[in-house]
């Protein structure tokens, strides 16, 4: 499946905190899948999200990064 490079550039971003997330907020452990280790999978279903709700997960998880600052 062909993503637009909108939801492409979304799902960058999201990839990038999330691995901000993992090693600030969970101190590089694991908890289920945190990291997204299944990134192929997971990219594949990120596909099927709306764009606000990945806009929504990726500014939730910004602000949990700046309280454990």
């Amino acid at each position: 499946m062909k993503l637009k490079p909108k939801k492409e550039e979304l799902l960058k971003k999201l990839y990038d905190v999330n691995n901000e997330y993992y090693y600030k907020v969970m101190d590089g452990e694991a908890v289920h899948d945190s990291i997204g280790n299944d990134f192929k999978h997971l990219h594949r279903a990120l596909g099927y999200v709306p764009n606000k709700v990945i806009k929504e997960w990726t500014k939730e998880m910004k602000k949990e990064i700046k309280i454990w600052n």
